[in-house]
């Protein structure tokens, strides 16, 4: 719990579609498959349609439809073909994702990165909701795409969108036909268990095609692959993953449009994906692919949403308004028994103590934004300004441990050890604007500029052996104001070719502290927001006759005031301290050399690293921040032929690299994480109406690691917790459509 006693701590974006066979591109260019060229793409990264070559910031996309073919159902899969991106996950629905390396691990406060479904916000900017952790994985089954904007974007999506924003662009109602699929899928994992999956879609316009109403649902298992030697249990860690969604849009009248998504996904685990390694080989303790647990370790993960966005027009003048409601619900349940079962068995003489707890968090949030934009000039001025407003309530919650016997499995009588509550909330107004201006046909600038002010509520509810003779109860607040600011200029040589330079600043906002019990420690009553500024040159050009596109991106970001979370006396709250900076490029390069062949590479590097010590998160000047690869790339390559008989056939494959990372700072056990490389091939055959997918992951059988910690209470005690990637998968996929 983030601010609880210390516990172990493993504890529409576009309008128009990308229909390339390729995995992931340059959001400025789609496939066409008849002439084999790149074409433009029109998105909304700015929150306005704009030619993505127009976009003045790095802008990444991944194809929903060739992740559903290629069996990648979750960000881990195809987080390594996205420059700048990294990852760090212990179990599926609990991942921390992060964006040109800001990040200070598992523990830090909030997200770093802001997510959107459409045009919904997803997730908490509160530091009590484990924001940072628990993340929107999205199944591909019913998305256009997945959308990562990089660098700061306070200016359009607020706080806590400092490294960048990753935004889910769901398939729209189609007002033109009546269509639907089925999808029935399996696979099966080395050493490990075997998966499933059902998807199915239906499409149904009406009302004169000015209405369309959309159904999907899903069901998934993805296999388990970790066995707990602790009763011989098999393939632990399996997954169930379930969601739906209704999506309705109305064309009122040529001015008006409204659209309408009810959204909701469920994760459950029967247990962690984590392997026992030693702290200083990071070899397996008890076997490959195992762990040793007394006590169950199932968590929960539900996501529910709705939004409904209005889109208009008045004059010259037009109008946006988005309305989002959201709940996410979140459980673990964790073995403390290496942590507080050894320091509790040695203090009450109980040689066999083992400790299970859970934790709980809710996030209800409701959101608001209202925008317009015109033009002037001559149209060389355009302009948007919005209101925006959310609420969030949050809980976070550990309803007690329970001590037994790891011999034979009863509960000690012992008195109650901790209980800890924390409820929060987080309200927040902001207005924002920005403005481009076109000094002439090839060279213009914007500016942009948001303001907020926010409230926040702290209740505390700490009890139990671990507090003291009495609970510690706290109600606080905090209100603060805080501005961010955007600058480009971008210089179009031709129409084709894009050059840019960007300025901007982001923040994550601070709030009341989690204070330990009197004597525990100096921890200050708030703890105040972070901020960078980053800046940012790029290049995107589409060449030789539409067969080639590239985007390449330099980017500098210092951080400074960074949220750390520390403790006293086993009680973890925030403090600020140290300074940080990330340094870096990117760049992504399609190809389609002859008709049929796509080609792709993109690569990344970040060096990201403390500029300061930070003493309270145990980092010195020059530490790496933990789990950022300095290199990561992918390669790919897809390949699509006629057979005759109205049937196309396709063949692809990938070779994605994750480069070596630090685990934690210098002074908390940092251990290197070595890299790790998948190679994945796909393919299939079609026509009209079936379609069948067969995929390869991991063909290497690689033991890649995504998250690496101590589960004792001290940085440095054994065993560590070591997540893996799942081993070498073979599946396959037919589906209907009509």
């Amino acid at each position: 719990m983030q601010s609880a006693p210390r516990l172990p701590r493993t504890a529409t974006a576009a309008a128009a579609a990308l229909l390339c066979a390729m995995q992931s591109i340059p959001a400025m260019a789609q496939q066409a498959e008849a002439n084999q060229t790149v074409d433009k793409v029109v998105i909304t990264a700015q929150k306005r349609e704009q030619a993505a070559i127009d976009v003045p910031a790095s802008v990444t996309a991944v194809v929903a439809e060739q992740l559903t073919r290629d069996g990648k159902t979750k960000l881990e899969d195809y987080v390594a073909q996205i420059p700048g991106l990294s990852l760090s996950s212990f179990r599926q629905g609990f991942s921390q994702v992060t964006l040109r390396g800001i990040t200070t691990g598992v523990a830090q406060s909030a997200s770093s990165t802001a997510f959107y479904i459409d045009e919904a916000p997803i997730g908490s900017v509160n530091a009590y909701a484990a924001g940072s952790s628990v993340t929107p994985d999205i199944d591909p089954a019913d998305l256009q795409r997945v959308e990562v904007l990089k660098g700061p974007q306070g200016t359009l999506y607020g706080a806590g969108a400092m490294g960048g924003m990753v935004r889910y662009v769901t398939a729209a109602p189609d007002y033109r036909a009546l269509r639907g699929s089925v999808t029935l899928g399996g696979n099966a994992v080395k050493n490990g268990g075997n998966g499933k999956s059902g998807r199915l879609s239906l499409n149904l316009p009406f009302a004169d095609n000015t209405m369309a109403l959309r159904l999907s649902a899903f069901e998934r298992t993805d296999a388990g692959y970790i066995d707990n030697t602790q009763g011989g249990a098999k393939d632990v860690n399996e997954t169930k993953v379930r969601g739906g969604r209704v999506a309705f849009n109305w064309l009122i009248n040529s001015d008006w449009k409204l659209s309408a998504f009810a959204l909701t996904q469920k994760v459950q685990g029967d247990a962690n994906g984590i392997v026992d390694v030693d702290p200083a080989t990071l070899k397996p303790l008890r076997g490959d692919l195992t762990q040793t647990r007394y006590a169950p370790e199932v968590s929960t993960a539900k996501l529910d949403v709705a939004n409904l966005t209005l889109n208009g027009s008045i004059g010259g003048l037009t109008l946006v308004s988005s309305t989002t409601v959201q709940d996410f619900d979140a459980s673990q349940g964790a073995d403390g028994t290496y942590g507080y079962g050894v320091a509790l068995g040695a203090a009450f003489k109980i040689p066999d103590l083992g400790v299970s707890y859970a934790q709980a968090t809710t996030t209800r949030r409701v959101s608001q934004e209202i925008r317009a934009g015109a033009s002037a000039l001559g149209d060389k001025l355009t302009y948007e300004a919005g209101v925006y407003y959310t609420k969030e309530d949050n809980t976070n919650r550990i309803p007690g441990f329970r001590p037994f016997s790891t011999t034979t499995g009863t509960t000690y009588p012992l008195p109650s050890i901790v209980k800890a509550s924390i409820d929060s909330s987080y309200k927040e107004w902001s207005v924002f604007a920005n403005a481009t201006y076109a000094v002439s046909d090839k060279f213009d600038v914007l500016a942009g500029v948001r303001h907020g002010k926010d409230d926040q509520v702290y209740a505390q509810d700490y009890s139990g052996l671990l507090v003291g003779p009495a609970p510690v109860v706290i109600n606080s607040g905090s209100s603060e104001n805080k501005s961010t600011y955007l600058f480009t200029a971008r210089y179009k040589p031709s129409s084709d070719a894009a050059l840019y330079a960007r300025v901007a600043n982001g923040f994550r906002p601070g709030g009341p502290n989690a204070v330990p019990p009197t004597g525990a420690g100096n921890a200050p009553q708030t703890f105040q927001p972070d901020t960078l500024t980053s800046y940012e040159v790029g290049y995107k050009a589409v060449m030789a006759e539409g067969k080639v596109s590239l985007e390449a991106a330099l980017f500098s970001t210092d951080w400074k005031d960074i949220q750390i979370q520390t403790s006293a006396n086993g009680f973890n709250f925030y403090v600020n301290g140290g300074a940080a900076t990330s340094r870096g490029a990117e760049a992504s390069l399609m190809l389609f050399p002859v008709p049929g062949l796509s080609l792709r590479a993109s690569i990344g590097y970040t060096d990201a690293k403390l500029s300061e010590a930070a003493p309270a998160a145990g980092g010195l000047d020059g530490d790496r921040l933990p789990f950022v690869p300095k290199v990561s790339g992918s390669l790919g390559a897809n390949y699509r032929w006629n057979v005759g008989g109205g049937f196309k056939a396709s063949a692809g494959a990938s070779i994605n690299y994750t480069g070596d990372r630090r685990s934690d700072f210098s002074q908390r056990a940092a251990q290197d994480v070595p890299s790790y490389s998948t190679i994945n091939i796909s393919g299939g055959i079609e026509n009209g109406n079936w379609r069948l997918s067969l995929y390869g992951k991991n063909l290497g059988d690689k033991r890649g690691v995504t998250f690496l910690k101590s589960l004792s209470l001290q940085p440095q005690g054994s065993p560590f917790g070591a997540g893996v990637i799942a081993p070498r998968t073979f599946g396959a996929d037919i589906s209907y459509r009509f």
